[in-house]
């Protein structure tokens, strides 16, 4: 039970269900994965996991072992982030930046050059992904969001908004009422998103349902129906037409999360002040002039 490892390798099974996602959490191979739980569970001399055709399932052992690693790992990770968002120190390390892959391809990493030019000592990872990542886990260190949680020990404030319209290929002649519809799918998203588009696109209407808004924009531009889309990402695309709808959506907030223990960081504090920046240069795309547009 001393051993970090092996409890790293108890969370990280739970977590992904099966040796290959342990092993990619982990950044080893299932064999070392495999190797490590099995020489556990002999050392306590009774299984930890049970195996089934849907992956690794806690044993009563199992969860009571989880539940100590998971305070372990809560007390490193906090002190971590009291370390790290100590005054002291410069400019340099690495900060986790998460967002939507929409406004990590469109909005900040065009914007980056000036950052990294302005502090040639910090490495930002900016990572597009429509999860929402860990703040607390240290699964990132900032995020930029659609939607606030309502979680203790978070930062949370509104940069500024992003608008969604219709659009459709410009090759496809179909007015609104004919479209087929492209929708968006991702039970963590965002409420009044998901609420638009039941509102607007009848199941029978629906064609295609992803998780990712660039699938749907990809989708659109091919001609296969009519997406919501950021207007950031699809106003003034070639490919694309917006198509009038009988209402517009409102548009939603983009708030910028962090944990409180980062406050003071330095690189959190610049990376903070280029966010701010990014998102102010951006308003004119992320709510374009006119918006709301004008009803079919």
């Amino acid at each position: 039970m001393s051993d970090w490892d092996r409890l790293r390798v108890v969370l990280a099974l739970h977590r992904g269900g099966t040796l290959s996602a342990a092993a990619r959490a982990l950044g080893v191979d299932h064999t070392t994965i495999a190797r490590r739980l099995e020489g556990f569970e002999r050392d306590l001399g009774a299984p930890l996991f049970e195996r089934g055709p849907e992956g690794f399932a806690a044993t009563s052992l199992g969860a009571a072992v989880l539940a100590a690693a998971e305070r372990m790992e809560g007390e490193v990770i906090g002190l971590l982030r009291r370390l790290d968002g100590a005054a002291g120190g410069g400019l340099t390390g690495s900060v986790r930046l998460t967002t939507t892959p929409t406004l990590a391809a469109a909005l900040f990493a065009p914007a980056l050059g000036t950052l990294l030019r302005a502090h040639p000592g910090l490495r930002l990872d900016l990572v597009g992904d429509d999860r929402r990542l860990d703040l607390s886990r240290r699964e990132a260190d900032l995020a930029v969001r659609l939607s606030r949680p309502d979680l203790p020990g978070l930062v949370a404030r509104r940069l500024g908004a992003i608008a969604f319209a219709c659009y459709a290929a410009a090759s496809d002649p179909r007015s609104f009422e004919a479209q087929s519809f492209l929708a968006y799918e991702d039970p963590s998203g965002s409420a009044s998103l998901q609420h638009y588009l039941a509102a607007l696109a009848l199941p029978a209407r629906t064609t295609l349902r992803s998780n990712t808004m660039t699938a749907l924009l990809a989708a659109a531009r091919a001609g296969l129906g009519c997406a919501v889309l950021p207007c950031i990402a699809a106003e003034g695309d070639p490919a694309l037409r917006r198509l009038p709808a009988p209402r517009a959506m409102p548009v939603l907030p983009l708030w910028l999360l962090y944990h409180e223990d980062l406050r003071r960081s330095p690189r959190v504090r610049a990376t903070v002040a280029f966010v701010d920046e990014v998102v102010t240069a951006g308003r004119a795309a992320l709510v374009p002039a006119g918006f709301p547009f004008d009803p079919a």
